[in-house]
């Protein structure tokens, strides 16, 4: 019977001999990870999670080539991930081996004291293998890879064909992208569509479906040393989010409420961000309709798309079978054969070597979006523009507080746009003291 030997039995091994077979006994040398692991190896790895068809489709994949290694899952809200490690590395019990983390408290997950190096031996991950506007978004301040992204999350905006057509003269992609080159022209059009429908039909769900494209192109930094930009980033987003309201452009919906789920299968609302990940979680359970119709297109969004969301997965330093552990990572993030088990569910690896090996990973259709080929778009069209907003300690202090002067100045239609920037910055200077607001 195959079995691991641990490091005594190795010692006296070459480096450079990944593996060896020594009396029917398999060697690894302990500071190689290169090389694969013997079909019939034995092991198990826990991860913590929330997304289960991701880790269904990959586990089940990485299974028929090792079938005898067993998963550990624990279901967890994304928003719990921060508290959770802080938990378990202040009462110095066991982290997930295999540890995720959310975009949107990632920079301050990634300075915990619990990440192995991925660009370190025996890794020796090469960022330069995945998409580029990811780099910054798998790093800590210190340089360290600390995981790596799931799958790609490009956005642009999704519509709905049949309300297009109706209230703006064409369904056709490129007609709408040339309608819509910046926002103020999707304003001036949005009031048409509003009075046009009796008040019955918007362009988007809420204000916050605009400001999470608003606020993310052009990949500015929202802070800089102790400085917060503001002004110089976000202006712009409260300036535009009051013609949004006073247009009534966007409806009120508030972003994730069963409301604003509910809406994909209704007819009120012509455009929707769209994601990668919005197609099987937004969409498809939502809008039974559209399987049948075909009636979604996707195109570019005005002033430029996004990269929206995200979750690396990487392994943690209390990790037992660090050597199994990264070929799990490389298999679900890197591999060819991830990339092919991903397409099954409409996600897109977040490496570039599987689209090279097999140009056709990076096409897929869906019923609700009839014959346009969404991975051409999202992969060809979309990522290569991306300009990512690069991760800072206290974003998501600086999201939170944005959203809840967003819904002030939604709910306040005498909030103007220097008010709404006023006190964001009071805000600002109360939680993140520390800063300088400008």
């Amino acid at each position: 019977m195959t079995k691991r030997v641990k490091k005594a039995a190795v010692l006296g091994l070459s480096a450079a001999m990944a593996m060896s077979v020594m009396g029917g006994i398999t060697v690894f040398a302990e500071d190689d990870y290169s090389g694969g692991l013997p079909s019939d190896y034995e092991g198990t790895l826990t991860m913590w999670g929330w997304d289960d068809t991701w880790f269904e489709c990959v586990t089940k994949a990485f299974n028929e080539k090792y079938p005898n290694v067993k998963f550990e899952y624990t279901p967890m809200a994304n928003g719990d991930t921060l508290q959770k490690y802080q938990t378990a590395i202040a009462a110095g019990t066991e982290l997930p081996d295999i540890a995720w983390s959310i975009i949107d408290s990632r920079a301050k997950v990634y300075e915990l004291d619990m990440w192995e190096d991925l660009s370190a031996e025996p890794y020796n991950l090469d960022i330069n293998e995945v998409y580029e506007y990811l780099h910054s978004k798998m790093v800590n301040s210190k340089g360290a890879v600390c995981g790596i992204e799931q799958c790609l999350s490009p956005a642009g905006f999704a519509y709905r064909k049949d309300l297009a057509l109706e209230y703006l003269g064409t369904d056709n992609r490129e007609e709408l992208e040339a309608m819509f080159p910046t926002w103020e022209a999707f304003i001036e059009k949005g009031a048409e569509v509003y009075e046009k429908s009796g008040g019955t039909v918007y362009m988007l769900q809420g204000i916050a479906d605009a400001q999470q494209f608003i606020r993310e192109q052009g990949g500015k930094s929202w802070i800089e040393g102790d400085v917060i930009k503001a002004t110089d980033t976000l202006q712009k987003s409260l300036e535009l989010a009051c013609k949004l309201r006073d247009n009534n452009v966007c409806d009120k919906l508030e972003a994730w409420s069963p409301a604003w789920y509910a809406s994909f299968g209704e007819d009120n609302h012509i455009f929707a961000g769209c994601a990668t990940w919005s197609v099987p979680f937004n969409i498809v359970p939502n809008d039974p309709e559209g399987e049948k119709t075909g009636h979604w297109g996707l195109m570019n969004a005005p002033e430029g798309n996004i990269s929206w969301g995200g979750t690396t997965i990487g392994i943690s330093k209390t990790c037992k079978d660090k050597r199994l552990a990264w070929e799990f990572v490389k298999f679900a993030t890197l591999s060819t054969e991830g990339a092919q088990a991903l397409n099954t569910i409409g996600f897109f690896t977040s490496a570039k070597k599987p689209y090279e090996e097999k140009p056709e990973l990076a096409n897929w259709t869906s019923p609700w979006f009839g014959e346009q080929d969404l991975g051409e778009m999202f992969i060809g069209e979309i990522v290569p523009n991306i300009q990512a907003r690069p991760m800072n300690f206290d974003d998501n202090v600086i999201h939170e507080t944005l959203n809840l002067v967003t819904t002030a100045l939604n709910n306040d239609s005498g909030m103007t746009a220097e008010d709404a920037m006023n006190q964001l910055k009071e805000e600002l200077e109360m939680r993140l003291a520390d800063y300088t607001v400008e």
